[in-house]
């Protein structure tokens, strides 16, 4: 970067100015690399602090008459941040001038400030040994199923068990809703009558779409239908079957090498739950009924019993003190909740809301899962970039080593659908992707639960209401690192808004053919190549063009994005970020390629 009359080049995507590139493991030392060009009497100093101590200068060594370098090594995990000071001689007036990175958790090509305080510092991740996710979870495809709106298993399609003061629909093809009072809390709640006997009847066809994991909404008793307000962590909620139903389910998906996972909701409760007991619904005595309940101790109150610390607010969701000695035995303990489930074999946990649950909460869930099984996953609700989340105004320490596998990867769905929908430049992308790549340690960016859309959003065919568009999205969804995730009914084309209507019931014989085919050709794309699930991912751009190369020793795919709804000519010679393709690589590539009008392209190049 030119700056008056001198030049500045550092970009930390490049293993020229930064060796090894990204998070880095704890005593392994990172080499810095900076040119100065046409400055007189140079000298650059590294600035570098572990978060939490001070700062650190280094000067750097010349290592020529342009590049200057220096040699840093953390002792712990955690993140460092650093930037450069680079003084030298215009004419006879010393000047001073600053390089840092382009915005908070953003890496590639230096700032240039002339101001110390308008600097931001460029992020370092420094994590111990990672254990690697489990090998059947990075290279399956995950489906996220809403149980009551999946499938009614029973023959006459009666629902099972319905609860009081709730509402059923006449017929499966209605559209949800909800009944709610004058201060929005809602009054009944609605079903539709989805069981695990129904999931259970639908494996075969998840089996045949190519499906090996299925990660299910909250499946312990509890009043509500998405299952959240947990009333009883030791039981199966009776409307969508008891603890045999749900074993066999287990033992027939194995069958078909489809494994389990769970949502475990550990932050709160719900207020119709046997732990708060608010409407007295369990013969247990509950914290809301009296002080001398077991689980008086588990919840704060303010002025009791009617105010209390709950979800965001949401009465109907007592917050649970994690760090309460008897809640966090009942949650990992020796007979608790993580060990009952995760003995009958299920694949592992997704932790709801895992940015609201302390530090040590999850390391003792993780500890609990390995001492019973070696090969369960742990995955994390994070909507962030994880390596560097705030929650309550502490730095997050998911990705160090001894936490969660992966998290949900909401900054690829994101990123995705800003791109597409022309929010943002190909040039953006790639620097969301590759500062991704950057700040996670090479295991969890590749275990990532990539998703395009959750009970939690929009759905994807909402967002990007365009089939051509939505087939770009799903060809990167089922070729990016890491583990996709369908949400229920995408890749039927379904469609919907905010909850309650992202929530629909699966429309079974109503599907979206167009759309049911770009998932099946997608999906058997991935499951084609294991390029797809280990390959080395460089990505690049070109104007309005995006792309990547996913590369093996034995295979090479190269993926071409035209959003603009027109022909391109793609010169791979003038795209960015190919850097470090090697010699051998570029020799496989062609000059030129043509793309069609918004197309999603994936070449095989050897």
């Amino acid at each position: 970067m030119n700056y008056r009359d001198i030049t500045i080049e550092y970009n930390s995507f490049r293993e020229s100015h930064k060796k090894p590139f990204g998070a880095t493991r704890v005593n392994e030392g990172i080499t810095f690399r900076i040119l100065v060009e046409n400055a007189k009497n140079a000298e650059v100093t590294l600035v570098i602090a572990k978060e939490g101590h001070g700062e650190r200068y280094m000067r750097m060594n010349p290592v020529d008459k342009l590049h200057h370098s220096a040699t840093y090594t953390a002792d712990e995990a955690g993140l460092c941040f650093y930037f450069f000071i680079i003084n030298y001689q215009d004419h006879d007036v010393h000047r001073t001038v600053y390089a840092g990175s382009p915005g908070h958790g953003i890496g590639g090509e230096q700032v240039i400030k002339e101001n110390r305080w308008d600097i931001t510092p460029y992020q370092i991740t420094f994590h111990n040994y990672i254990k690697p996710a489990p090998s059947w979870y990075k290279e399956t495809i995950f489906y996220q199923i809403f149980v009551d709106r999946f499938y009614n298993g029973n023959e006459d399609k009666r629902i099972s068990s319905p609860k009081k003061n709730s509402f059923l629909y006449a017929t499966w093809e209605d559209t949800p809703m909800y009944i709610k009072d004058c201060q929005g809390s809602i009054m009944r709640w609605d079903f539709f009558g989805g069981n695990l006997l129904g999931v259970m009847k639908k494996l075969d066809y998840l089996k045949e779409l190519g499906i090996g994991g299925i990660y299910l909404n909250p499946i312990f008793k509890a009043r509500s239908n998405h299952k959240y307000d947990t009333g009883d962590y030791m039981t199966i909620d009776e409307m969508f079957g008891d603890e045999e139903t749900f074993q066999r389910l287990i033992e027939e998906a194995g069958k078909r090498g489809i494994r389990i996972v769970l949502d475990g909701v550990f932050n709160h409760v719900g207020a119709d739950s046997k732990y708060f007991n608010a409407f007295g619904s369990y013969p247990e005595l509950g914290a809301a009924e009296s002080k001398d309940s077991p689980y008086y101790p588990w919840f704060n109150f303010f002025n009791y019993p009617s105010e209390y610390e709950s979800w965001w607010g949401v009465k109907d969701l007592p917050n649970v003190n994690e760090n309460n000695p008897s809640y966090r035995d009942f949650i990992v303990g020796k007979g608790g909740v993580i060990e009952k489930w995760t003995k009958m074999g299920i694949g592992g946990w997704r932790l709801d809301v895992a940015d609201e649950m302390p530090d040590d909460f999850i390391k003792d869930i993780r500890s609990t899962m390995d001492g019973i099984a070696e090969d369960n996953i742990l995955i994390g609700e994070v909507w962030e970039d994880a390596s560097n989340k705030i929650a309550y105004g502490k730095r997050r320490r998911y990705l160090l080593g001894d936490e969660i596998h992966a998290t949900m990867n909401y900054p690829f769905k994101d990123g995705v659908i800003a791109y597409l929908n022309g929010h943002v430049r190909a040039r953006d992308l790639y620097t969301r992707f590759m500062s991704l790549k950057e700040n996670y340690p090479r295991e969890a960016f590749y275990s990532a639960l990539n998703n395009l859309g959750t009970h939690d959003t929009k759905r994807i065919y909402t967002e990007i209401d365009d089939v051509t568009r939505l087939r770009v999205a799903v060809g990167m969804l089922l070729t990016f690192p890491g583990v996709p995730c369908i949400y229920y009914g995408d890749e039927a084309g379904m469609k919907g808004e905010s909850d309650p209507y992202n929530r629909g019931p699966y429309p079974w014989g109503n599907e979206v053919e167009e759309v049911s085919d770009i998932y099946r050709k997608m999906m058997h794309l991935r499951n084609s190549d294991d390029a797809f699930t280990r390959g080395d991912f460089i990505p690049f751009y070109q104007e309005n063009l995006f792309g990547y190369l996913r590369n093996t020793q034995d295979s090479t795919y190269l993926i071409l994005i035209n959003r603009e709804p027109e022909e391109a000519r793609l010169v791979v010679s003038d795209v960015i970020g190919l850097e470090s393709v090697s010699d051998e690589m570029e020799g496989l590539l062609d000059d030129f390629y043509y793309l069609e009008s918004t197309s999603f392209n994936c070449i095989k190049i050897r």
